[in-house]
């Protein structure tokens, strides 16, 4: 069971479906970066169905040039070492919608960013389970394999529970007002999704976070 050097028609494969519960959280007429936002699947709804000006940063060249058709500003950089070309106070919501375990030093970089969020505005954070019942049972047989996407992606440099996400949020400056646990599934594996919310330790594949400035 599989969750959330190849060419662009792969990558698009891939990255063309996006997070339906990070998409009702934005509100509309806000302005929104999305931070890894791929071919911009997700920017391209918030800008056509919610009146959102939308901006991206992307670093795979392929995706980013997709992207770039609907974006205000799209930038093909590393985020964590590009200098950002925005104002104080910029941004509504700023998305990492399965982001943040790529990432050397996602504290540095949750830090840095809370120079560009509104006094008013927030992050929005998908962040992967480790502790997925799955994940917990392989690991219980001694497997720890990667693969190429979910939760198991062969590109996630650090792996988080509940506990860890919660606490890098909160020591990065960042106050979380909401927190649900999300399974994006295909539908034979329709349980999953209400025993995600109830038992999200063990039964989320995901964590949605909805954060603000301290």
């Amino acid at each position: 069971m599989k969750f959330s050097g190849q060419s662009i028609f792969q990558k698009k494969q891939k990255y063309d479906l996006f997070n339906n519960k990070i998409y009702e959280l934005v509100e509309y007429d806000k302005t929104v970066l999305d931070i890894g936002c791929a071919t911009g699947k997700l920017l391209e709804n918030l800008k056509k169905n919610k009146n959102c000006q939308v901006f991206g940063i992307e670093s795979d060249k392929e995706m980013a040039k997709e992207a770039a058709r609907i974006c205000e500003n799209l930038i093909c950089d590393d985020v964590e070492s590009c200098n950002l070309p925005f104002q104080k106070e910029f941004f509504d919501i700023i998305i990492f919608a399965d982001v943040l375990e790529h990432l050397k030093r996602p504290d540095l970089l949750l830090e840095k960013l809370k120079f560009y969020i509104k006094r008013n505005g927030c992050l929005l954070i998908s962040i992967p389970n480790i502790a997925f019942f799955l994940a917990r049972l392989n690991l219980f047989f001694g497997k720890f394999d990667y693969v190429e996407y979910g939760i198991m992606d062969r590109t996630h440099l650090r792996f988080f529970t509940l506990k860890t996400a919660k606490r890098l949020i909160e020591e990065s400056g960042y106050k979380i007002v909401y927190l649900q646990g999300y399974n994006q599934v295909k539908a034979r594996y329709f349980l999953l999704k209400p025993l995600g919310k109830i038992f999200k330790t063990l039964f989320a594949t995901d964590f949605i976070i909805k954060a603000v400035i301290k």
